[in-house]
């Protein structure tokens, strides 16, 4: 227990060092400026309508609506299985995790990308950090903790259930900057600060259970 903790105290700063570096220069780094067109690029060279498409439905699973009704339905999942603790914990990162965001969206105020070349309706809020991808990975990461620590199902499941949970995050977060409604950077701080909100969380968490444990006769 005492060694998850260090981990995830390690994660934690880890991350949110990595956050800090972009945020702290999003605006004026010509080097970020330079890897957000060149990722940019790349990415919508491969449009199409077919993955438009795609990509659209990808994005509408990581919105507000998307994320809501798959954390709802963990939510129950875990208390049907009588993992409450779990169950609430989830609900906490994952709704924490949208609220940060948007905080921090209202105090770095990043204009997004040109919207003309946006394939859906540019949001009225700022660019930095992309909520999307941050409630994403949130989820994603949240339910893989609760994967993990799972007494069933067996090892193969769980390693297709955590897959499922990188590959849906990832691909929210790629979706934003395909449909050019998010730079590259937006994204990637978007994940750091879920990696950093989700071990520190689950640091103090573990902190909590160590207290409670050891205060026990």
């Amino acid at each position: 227990m005492r060694a998850s903790i260090i981990v995830s105290v390690v994660m934690t700063a880890a991350c949110l060092f990595g956050f800090y570096e972009i945020a702290d220069d999003v605006n004026t780094s010509e080097a970020i400026a330079r890897f957000d067109q060149y990722c940019t690029a790349k990415i919508q060279s491969l449009r199409g309508p077919s993955l438009d498409f795609f990509m659209k439905g990808v994005t509408y699973a990581g919105g507000i609506i998307g994320v809501t009704v798959l954390t709802a339905i963990i939510f129950m999942v875990l208390r049907k299985m009588g993992r409450n603790d779990d169950a609430n914990f989830t609900l906490a990162l994952t709704a924490g995790g949208a609220i940060l965001a948007n905080i921090l969206k209202f105090v770095l105020k990043r204009v997004r990308p040109e919207s003309a070349l946006a394939l859906i309706s540019q949001p009225a809020s700022s660019s930095f950090p992309s909520g999307h991808s941050m409630g994403s990975m949130c989820l994603a990461i949240a339910t893989i903790e609760a994967i993990v620590v799972a007494p069933t199902p067996g090892f193969l499941i769980k390693v297709i259930g955590c897959a499922l949970c990188a590959i849906y995050a990832i691909l929210v977060g790629i979706s934003r900057v395909y449909l050019g409604v998010h730079y590259p950077s937006d994204v990637i701080a978007a994940w750091l600060l879920a990696g950093a909100w989700i071990s520190g969380a689950t640091a103090l968490n573990r902190v909590f259970l160590v207290g409670r444990f050891s205060s026990k006769p």
